[in-house]
């Protein structure tokens, strides 16, 4: 008979090792790809939570009004006629605008995954999730939304995000033809067969 393992369901531990080997993969990539996968996560984490939270604010308006006394709903309707938009227009186009930028979110995430694992495709994810978020924003919403209500900090990140990627995908192609992703000249194959 088997023996069971005491620590085996003490520890989440090697779970979270497995499931992150399952969702990143094994092996590390450069450093140049975490740096670029590290600043990037950390803005995704801030777009996502801030859609999240801003969606989950909307639908539960009535429940925040009856325990806080926030009126959220008249708070979002004055600011949509401010806009230029119609009575009762501006909540709904909110409401579909956060649903869909979680989901742009969530392909975000995916190309991040797949930047990890240095897959080609990565940049059609993020980039792709990227501009039609940007889209919704500056044409369901209008482009005056987009300048009034979206702050300096989301759209200096999403510069970032975008530049960078974009950088990355022009140094992994260049790291396919032969050259190197990384700033400092010699990869790290090339560095070995100096040394030896």
């Amino acid at each position: 008979m088997k023996e069971l393992n005491p620590d085996k369901f003490q520890s989440p531990v090697p779970f979270l090792i497995t499931f992150r080997n399952l969702i990143f993969g094994k092996e590390k990539p450069d450093v140049y790809t975490q740096i670029t996968f590290i600043i990037n996560m950390m803005i995704w984490v801030t777009f996502m939570l801030w859609n999240i939270i801003s969606y989950f604010t909307i639908t539960m308006r009535s429940v925040i009004f009856e325990q806080k006394g926030i009126p959220v709903e008249t708070i979002i309707q004055k600011r949509g006629i401010e806009l230029g938009f119609e009575p009762n227009e501006f909540l709904p186009r909110l409401l579909t605008f956060h649903a869909i930028a979680i989901i742009c979110w969530g392909l975000v995430f995916f190309g991040l995954i797949l930047l990890y694992r240095k897959k080609k495709q990565f940049s059609y994810f993020i980039l792709g999730g990227t501009v039609f978020y940007l889209g919704m924003s500056i044409f369901y919403l209008s482009f005056d939304y987009f300048l009034q209500d979206t702050t300096s900090f989301d759209k200096v990140a999403l510069l970032i995000l975008i530049s960078s990627i974009s950088l990355h995908a022009f140094l992994m192609k260049n790291e396919r033809s032969g050259g190197s992703i990384s700033f400092f000249g010699e990869s790290e194959d090339e560095e070995v067969d100096l040394i030896e």
